[in-house]
């Protein structure tokens, strides 16, 4: 796997006087970062806003990613994004608050992408957590600079956001239980494993995708997927005699 190592930022570089940080892809976890016209125009302020409030967040997000948060100043990041300091002190209060919004949007998609892999409707445990763990990586994968952001950093941010982060993984870890649960009546193998196995599934999974991000400037993650997902569907069968 080719890398810079673990706990290293991936090199980067860019031709003198040009912007070396990268943009996060349109349409994944952002959409395009909307203009604003000058002067008069027929924009509502409810409209204004939230076009400025996505040009934050992915400002925000790429700047993360670049230099880390305690290098990400709000004048940096309001030029960036074209909108001004007092309008960013009007939609978040602090570089913190933009930081938990920016992860929040970040776990609806990808509960949203776990879905479309077919985790809403899933007829086995196995199709559950493959579609759980491809619709997480997937994510990933299709936007790596919001995922080295927020995957990465998140946790060095303050107590707020770890506290969300913590959240999140308590969610995710609940949702697996509770199909668990549902799905037991049908297949008697399955093992009723306590939240707290269902948590450090979901940490491990986190931690891994972490190393790869650490790693790598192009992690692969579509390589670890069958091993993860046959480890974490053997794990839930009684002496693992269920085949996979």
């Amino acid at each position: 796997m080719a890398g810079t190592g673990v706990g290293s930022r991936p090199a980067r570089s860019a031709p003198q006087g040009e912007d070396a940080t990268p943009r996060v892809q349109p349409g994944v976890f952002f959409e395009a970062p909307r203009g604003l016209p000058r002067g008069p125009h027929g924009l509502s302020r409810d409209e204004v806003r939230a076009a400025q409030r996505q040009r934050l967040l992915a400002a925000f997000t790429e700047l993360l990613a670049e230099h880390g948060y305690a290098k990400l100043r709000i004048c940096d990041l309001t030029k960036r994004a074209a909108v001004s300091n007092a309008a960013f002190y009007e939609l978040f209060a602090s570089k913190e608050d933009c930081a938990c919004a920016a992860y929040e949007r970040y776990v609806r998609v990808i509960v949203r992408m776990a879905n479309e892999a077919g985790l809403s409707e899933s007829a086995t445990w196995r199709d559950y957590i493959q579609a759980s763990i491809e619709g997480y990586l997937g994510a990933l994968a299709a936007d790596v600079v919001v995922a080295r952001a927020l995957q990465l950093e998140l946790g060095c941010i303050g107590p707020r956001a770890r506290e969300r982060r913590r959240a999140a993984a308590l969610w995710f870890a609940e949702e697996r239980l509770a199909t668990q649960e549902a799905m037991r009546g049908r297949d008697p193998l399955l093992v009723c494993r306590t939240l707290d196995c269902h948590l450090a599934a979901v940490l491990g999974l986190r931690e891994i995708a972490s190393y790869l991000l650490e790693g790598s400037a192009r992690p692969d993650f579509a390589r670890l997927t069958p091993e993860l997902v046959d480890w974490t569907v053997s794990a839930w069968y009684a002496g693992a005699r269920r085949p996979i």
